[in-house]
């Protein structure tokens, strides 16, 4: 299976590559307040190993940037913390990179698939590749390019959605199955491929954090991210059975030993 081609999918009008990222994830203040959860994670986790490894400004990734919706969430880590990044951000789809240049000229955009990354070699502290990895075919190809562009001892941090769970495959197989059939997604992911994926590239995870819960529908899934009583309950159900989380976020490190990077 090959990579999609987003020039392709954006003149045949596919929505996925079409859509305002930031309409469709900060549009309402239910939505909203999952994404600023994931920043309050990201944030957390960048500033636990921050705090062990000692480093300084950090030079740090977004790798599919999107529209840079999590561009604007690293600013905001970065003034809420008084930790300086230089950030750089990198996606296939140049429409989605338009989008993301007109929210601050100083953050560096390339044009760039994860299979072809145009860095040097350990050039970056952190790398944040969130809801990024689900589409890509070449899964053990892109985080070796990954690998490739963080520095030993540097942190990767990886957000997916929980799509190879119970309720995720009773949604796309049998109570959604158009959602199956029309997503580009082609690895769907649990807690023990996801941290099966990471360790076989060279990756050492060290933090797991769940986030919301699959309900398998997507409308029931959308009226309880709206619901504050809907947040409530899907943090109860997900210490209930957290492998139907909605989706995953796990850090982790590049491991410092000595030999070639």
């Amino acid at each position: 299976m090959r990579q999609h081609d987003p020039k392709a999918e954006i003149a045949a009008g596919n929505r996925w590559y079409l859509a305002d990222q930031f309409r469709s994830q900060l549009g309402s203040s239910g939505r909203r307040r999952v994404i600023e959860n994931r920043w309050r994670v990201f944030g957390e986790m960048i500033r636990e190993w921050q705090g062990a490894s000692g480093a300084g400004p950090l030079r740090v990734l977004d790798a599919g940037c999107g529209d840079g919706i999590n561009l604007v969430g690293l600013r905001h880590i970065a003034s809420r913390h008084g930790t300086p990044m230089r950030l750089v951000a990198v996606d296939y789809n140049q429409l989605r990179l338009a989008r993301a240049a007109k929210l601050d000229p100083q953050i560096s955009l390339q044009a760039a698939s994860l299979l072809h990354l145009p860095y040097m070699t350990a050039a970056f502290d952190v790398i944040l590749c969130s809801h990024v990895i689900e589409h890509v075919p070449e899964l053990e190809r892109a985080l070796s390019e990954l690998r490739r562009l963080l520095r030993p001892g540097g942190l990767l941090i990886v957000g997916v959605p929980n799509e190879g769970c119970a309720s995720a495959q009773l949604r796309n197989r049998w109570i959604q199955p158009s959602i199956g059939r029309d997503t580009d997604h082609v690895n769907f992911f649990t807690e023990r491929t996801l941290n099966a994926a990471l360790t076989g590239a060279g990756f050492v995870p060290r933090r797991l954090e769940r986030e919301t819960f699959f309900f398998p529908h997507s409308y029931i899934n959308a009226a309880c991210n709206e619901l504050a009583v809907g947040h409530w309950l899907m943090a109860w159900l997900r210490r209930v059975a957290p492998s139907q989380a909605g989706g995953l976020i796990v850090a982790a490190d590049r491991p410092a030993a000595t030999g070639s990077l």
